[in-house]
């Protein structure tokens, strides 16, 4: 396979002035698509190929790659332009999720806000505008965002652990400890909340942190061991070889490499715990004029199936994949009413078509209805 050239654009949205570069990586195999702003990188992606493509099919598939990038940066900033005046707090949540995971982190900053003076009791904003602070490494305003949150839903388990990362992070180790406790009482199968109570109790006895707040030091290694196990078996990307290189660490007693390896496992499974392509089908189904895009809708079923497999106890989940049948199901009926039309077009005098129609006409509002009172 030869090496092909790379692609490259420069364009200006809202405030930003972005390079996107696509190149080809024949060492993997993989096309690399980097979004830049001042020399340094935003956003990274990486989409694996076959190895037995020629170089026609491959330059095809990293124009194909660059082109969707561009345009889906530029539909982004289209939506949020529309967002902005709807003011519609869940679609500035997750659209501020979207510009969090791009890399956009101040217009994420602006949406989460955005919700938040919409709906002051929007506690998810709350959470999320505390990750936006954790990003631009504002601790003491990412605590301040979680607080709030918390004293508008008080049994909101994302809050607890992520007001536990912001104490991991300043070493108040018992703090951190409570905080993940509290979230693991409303979500035993938390994924994220076991991770970090593994990590920072394993932290714990890496530091040589001797506290009467804590459990002694071989309790402190049972209870890790417990909740990192507990976190591979809630899902599976985790249960990786770093995650394995860890377990032999732990069977050496080397605690320090353990860490190390756990916390790399993690990481390693980030890019299968993405879940931004749900927030972006949302806004580009109600914003973006992708609404009667089977294709679209379909390739949205099998993400959902495969996150569905990597994380099968998560119910948001299952939920949004009802959600999304509904979607096909409207979009099938939208269909037969413009086949029973043109059967009339057809044949004027068709009274069983006719029927049909009207039939299908005033039973298919209840459904219709049903649909825009989910997705509100």
């Amino acid at each position: 396979m030869s090496q092909q050239p790379g692609l490259n654009s420069n364009l200006t949205v809202g405030n930003r002035r972005l390079h996107v570069q696509t190149s080809f990586s024949d060492t993997n195999s993989t096309v690399i698509c980097n979004i830049f702003q001042d020399g340094r990188i935003l956003d990274s992606n990486e989409y694996s190929v076959p190895r037995s493509w020629d170089a026609a099919r491959l330059h095809k598939k990293l124009e194909e790659i660059h082109h969707n990038t561009v345009k889906d940066i530029e539909l982004l900033y289209f939506i949020a332009e529309k967002v902005r005046q709807v003011k519609h707090p869940i679609s500035c949540n997750k659209l501020g999720l979207v510009f969090l995971k791009r890399g956009f982190v101040e217009e994420a900053v602006e949406f989460f806000k955005l919700a938040i003076e919409t709906d002051p009791d929007f506690s998810e904003a709350y959470n999320n505008l505390g990750l936006a602070y954790l990003e631009l490494s504002q601790p003491d305003q990412a605590e301040e965002s979680f607080r709030k949150g918390l004293e508008k839903a008080k049994t909101y388990a994302d809050l607890h652990l992520n007001l536990g990362r912001v104490y991991l992070e300043k070493e108040a180790f018992p703090e951190a400890i409570n905080a993940l406790e509290r979230a693991l009482e409303l979500n035993a199968n938390y994924f994220e909340a076991n991770y970090y109570m593994g990590i920072t109790l394993l932290t714990t006895l890496v530091k040589s942190v001797e506290s009467g707040e804590l459990p002694p030091s071989n309790v402190r290694l049972k209870r890790a061991l417990h909740h990192l196990r507990r976190a591979a078996q809630l899902f599976k990307p985790f249960d990786n070889e770093a995650y394995k290189q860890a377990q032999t660490a732990i069977e050496a007693e080397d605690t320090e490499s353990a860490l190390k390896y756990f916390r790399n496992a993690f990481k390693q499974s980030q890019p299968k715990m993405d879940l931004t392509f749900d927030h972006e089908f949302y806004l580009k189904f109600m914003y973006g004029g992708k609404g009667k895009d089977n294709q679209f809708i379909g390739s949205y079923v099998e993400k959902l199936k495969e996150a569905i497999h990597n994380y099968p106890e998560y119910a948001d989940l299952h939920n949004n994949l009802g959600i999304a049948y509904l979607i096909m199901c409207r979009n099938l009926f939208l269909k037969a009413l413009d086949e029973f039309r043109q059967a009339l077009k057809i044949n004027p005098n068709f009274k069983k078509a006719e029927k049909n129609l009207k039939l299908a006409e005033n039973d298919g509002k209840g459904f219709l209805i049903l649909l825009r009172a989910i997705l509100k």
